[in-house]
């Protein structure tokens, strides 16, 4: 295999993007490079980055290659890297990066410098080196602020990281000025103190909400058995007659992949029997109490005519 074979080996990784030192480091001298340029076989898009010609070009090409462009050092990162880490549902109209220095040269995608750049910090999506979930989302509170509850959310439904992990990025790089983190603390502290709800005070808060909307009272704790006897759950809260299981989820027994998957088997085994499950968190009861008495109301009406 020659240099040249060697470059389209490590081409296919990349979305078809490879950099000038990738290059010379599968044997290819300056001017074997300048000649496949001139000859077609490679596109020199910006300084330092590479493309095979004929590659499809795709949004992750065009990252790569400002990687490539703006140095060894750089990462995919704020929205970039929310994106590619599923934060974000929109990809970004502008490239992201982050790295220690940036000689300030103009380039068609963004330059963050960062000081408190550390190797825990890196990581990748595919070939694409990328900020670490915990960073990325710290990092978005600096360019787009409004999405970064939703990316929070997103990481933690997605595993990608905790509520603590996040708090320990942000007391590790929390410092007067530093852009994102005035963004994201007051998130992760709300979070955390969601996170020490006992399960008695889900179900308190619960009822006291139910029992101002008059309507009529649920059994607590109510076993639900399959049509042989055996158990397939003990309920919160239920309403029988209607079929209707109500369960509270406090961030502290429902977030991690084990009790996860029994929650989602025990749900579909309470539908084949045919109840409705309602969950609800801590931050739902607290931030949107109304939207859940018209949602359990409409539920239970519902139940009424599949009894009848």
């Amino acid at each position: 295999m020659n240099a040249y074979q060697r470059l389209m080996v490590t081409a296919r990784r990349q979305y078809g993007a490879v950099s000038l030192a990738q290059a010379r480091d599968v044997g290819l001298s300056g001017k074997q490079i300048d000649r496949l340029v001139a000859h077609g076989r490679l596109e020199r898009p910006l300084r330092g980055a590479l493309i095979v010609a004929g590659s499809p070009p795709s949004w992750r090409q065009s990252v790569m290659t400002a990687v490539h462009a703006a140095g060894g050092a750089a990462l995919a990162s704020h929205a970039t890297a929310a994106f590619l880490w599923k934060l974000l549902d929109r990809r970004p109209a502008v490239i992201e990066l982050v790295m220690p220095r940036w000689d300030r040269s103009a380039q068609p995608f963004i330059v963050h410098e960062s000081t408190d750049l550390a190797p825990a910090d890196h990581s990748g999506v595919g070939p694409i080196p990328t900020t670490t979930p915990a960073r990325t989302v710290v990092d978005l509170g600096a360019s787009v602020p409004d999405l970064v509850e939703h990316a929070l959310e997103a990481g933690i439904r997605n595993r990608l990281f905790t509520l603590r992990e996040v708090a320990v990025f942000v007391d590790r790089v929390a410092r007067r000025g530093r852009r994102g983190v005035g963004v994201v603390r007051p998130l992760i502290e709300a979070r955390l103190d969601w996170d020490q709800i006992t399960e008695s005070a889900l179900e308190d808060l619960f009822l006291r909400i139910w029992s101002a909307a008059d309507q009529p009272s649920p059994v607590a704790q109510f076993t639900i058995r399959d049509d042989q006897g055996q158990v397939v759950c003990r309920a919160d809260f239920a309403f029988p007659d209607r079929r209707v299981r109500i369960e509270l989820d406090s961030e502290a027994y429902h977030m991690d992949r084990l009790t996860f998957r029994r929650d989602r088997t025990v749900q579909n085994r309470t539908e084949v029997l045919g109840w409705r499950t309602l969950r609800y968190t801590w931050w739902s009861l607290m931030s949107d109490p109304k939207s859940i008495v018209t949602e359990l109301t409409a539920a239970l009406a519902v139940g009424v005519e599949a009894v009848a």
